[in-house]
């Protein structure tokens, strides 16, 4: 119901605007700012959504403009349509150009390798004679018409850019709140844990750089035949730092906060000229302000405000307080585990075969052969160092091994990427915790979830009905992933503001929802209290009793000897022990590796018990 009104009441501000703008040159400054609202958009998409940080969008701006006034200039109106498709996909088409070679760069390398992108296409708009005409500009383009109608003026261009600029943020509201929104999110805040969560992260940043390009394009359009003339000192540096500014204010990764900011950017100087010649710098130290005290942007402020307001009332309205996580009921969740193929108990899963994992003249895994059974919980133990999560992170894909060969479910695994061996069903959880810090509970366990029914980028736009029953479905499995962790009460907190003991809850709800056929918990009981080492004891042998099979890395002996099945145990990368946990507590080398030499008999003991 809030939302329907603040929708309502934007659509009556929008409308409403050009009727009390006093002139024709104001009108155009609110022209200005839809339009660069469209491009502040589009920046958002690669920046804020997917948290790639692009710097060549003036590039991409100029490509639109150049491409839609080269197929309308001298013409007629009725040809600013296919121009402005053109526009989006040339552009799409560049964008692709630019991002498929530099996707291995990461941070900064990736902002300068976009940099220089947009630097090299000020240069070719400015010496291309033949085709941009240089510094001479391509003038002479229409307004833009349908039928008979023709969008002559100002007022009418507003109405036409308010509309597009209305479509594109619709489409990307939906977007945002679908899976890909969340896959996006996720990797922004954690590349590593949504690759190995089954997210597929180049596929995702290529899709979210095309898309980002296509709405440059559009802008690029609207621009050119908005001010009917282009030249090549429209498209520098500077206007990739206005927009960049833009969705910083508004506040990045929300839909609607590059649309506040382009607003702000665009109409603040105007308000501020009657300042005279100290309005560039009350301009100047406005936006600093804005930027250092609204780290997440004016929306952002809001949504984060709204979120944490949400997150402490129950749907029912009921306050947090009040309301208990409902019991757990491992037989209710049957049906979520079954629904994946399981081999018979007993059966080796997971094999590695002499495999060897070497970081120059370091060797982390030294020659390793492990055999984890189906429907078991196997401890991985030994001293700082010896190789333990080294060991997760050549199974799940992380690293590379050097040698050797593992198997999963009967399928060679060596050398896949994570989110594909997160797919077959082997999953894990972090000894550093690694969630998507920005995302409520809820959205951080859907990130992990994979539904039967699944609708591509066209369905969610539209939402579909194929869209919304994937939803549904998402959201079930979610649910019951919660339920097992004991955290559905918790599902709209902001899954910063929790404790840590929940927070590594939410890592296992998460590696849960993905119907695992092996989760492996990498110091799970690492900075929790007894009490929820308990908790934490109940549920992993509840995901034994569920078939799923549990590897099992701690320091906390007492935990591991009471609960796992067979326990191996590394030093230096090599394995020295292997076996049930009454063998392993009074191996001598195992003894040995834990405490080293001139050690009392009770000390041995206890470091064993």
């Amino acid at each position: 119901m809030h939302k329907r009104l603040l929708i309502g009441i934007a659509i009556i501000v929008l409308l409403a605007v050009p009727l009390v703008l006093p002139n024709s040159y104001t009108i155009r400054i609110a022209n200005m700012a839809l339009i660069f609202g469209l491009l502040a958009v589009s920046l958002n998409i690669i920046l804020g959504y997917a948290g790639q940080i692009a710097l060549g969008h003036a590039g991409l701006f100029g490509i639109g403009a150049y491409t839609a006034a080269l197929i309308t200039t001298g013409g007629s109106g009725y040809l600013f349509w296919p121009a402005f498709i053109a526009a989006g996909f040339v552009t799409g088409i560049a964008g692709l150009i630019i991002c498929v070679p530099t996707l291995r760069l990461k941070g900064h390398y990736f902002a300068l390798a976009t940099l220089g992108f947009g630097e090299i296409m000020r240069h070719i708009f400015f010496n291309w004679q033949e085709v941009t005409h240089g510094m001479d500009g391509i003038g002479n383009l229409p307004k833009p018409s349908v039928g008979f109608f023709e969008f002559s003026n100002d007022v009418r261009f507003y109405y036409l850019s308010g509309v597009i600029l209305a479509v594109v943020v619709l489409l990307t509201h939906r977007i945002a709140r679908s899976k890909y929104g969340r896959m996006f999110t996720a990797i922004r805040d954690a590349e590593m844990a949504a690759g190995t969560s089954g997210v597929e992260v180049p596929r995702l940043k290529i899709t979210a750089f095309y898309i980002s390009a296509v709405l440059a394009g559009f802008a690029g359009a609207l621009y050119a035949h908005q001010i009917a003339f282009i030249s090549p000192d429209s498209f520098t540096f500077e206007v990739t730092a206005q927009v960049l500014s833009m969705a910083l204010i508004g506040g990045l990764g929300t839909a609607v906060g590059p649309v506040i900011g382009a607003v702000t950017v665009t109409v603040l100087p105007e308000l501020l000229r009657v300042s005279k010649a100290y309005y560039q710098l009350i301009y100047g130290a406005g936006i600093a302000a804005m930027v250092i005290f609204l780290p997440g942007g004016v929306w952002g402020l809001f949504k984060t405000r709204w979120a944490t307001w949400q997150g402490a009332r129950e749907p029912g309205g009921e306050p947090l307080a009040e309301a208990t996580a409902s019991p757990f009921d491992a037989h209710s969740l049957a049906g979520t585990v079954g629904r994946t193929s399981k081999p018979q108990a007993g059966a080796v899963l997971l094999e590695v075969n002499n495999v060897t994992c070497s970081f120059g003249g370091l060797v982390a895994l030294d020659n390793l052969t492990v055999a984890i059974r189906q429907g078991t919980i196997h401890g991985l133990i030994g001293p700082n160092g010896a190789g333990k999560s080294t060991f997760i992170n050549v199974v799940t894909g992380i690293y590379k091994p050097t040698a050797g060969n593992l198997r999963f479910d009967g399928a060679e695994i060596g050398g896949l990427r994570s989110w594909k061996i997160a797919k077959l069903g082997l999953v894990r959880t972090f000894q550093n915790l690694r969630l998507f810090n920005t995302l409520t509970v809820m959205d951080n366990v859907l990130v992990g979830c994979r539904a039967e029914h699944k609708s591509g980028w066209i369905g969610v736009m539209l939402d579909s009905k194929t869209a919304r029953k994937e939803e549904v479905e998402l959201r079930q499995i979610a649910e019951e992933a919660l339920r097992f962790a004991g955290l559905w009460h918790l599902r709209n907190q902001l899954v910063r503001t929790l404790p840590h003991g929940q927070q590594r809850l939410v890592e296992l709800a998460r590696a849960f929802a993905m119907r695992p056929k092996l989760i492996m918990l990498d110091e799970p009981a690492a900075g929790i209290n007894p009490a929820e080492v308990e908790q934490l004891i109940k549920r992993i042998m509840h995901l034994r009793d569920l078939g799923i099979t549990v590897l099992l890395i701690e320091h906390n002996m007492p935990l591991v000897m009471r609960i796992a099945d067979h326990i191996t145990v590394l030093n230096f990368g090599r394995k020295i022990g292997e076996g049930t946990p009454a063998g392993i507590r009074d191996d001598p080398e195992v003894i040995q590796a834990y405490l080293g030499h001139g050690k009392t008999k009770k000390e041995k003991t206890l470091a064993a018990a």
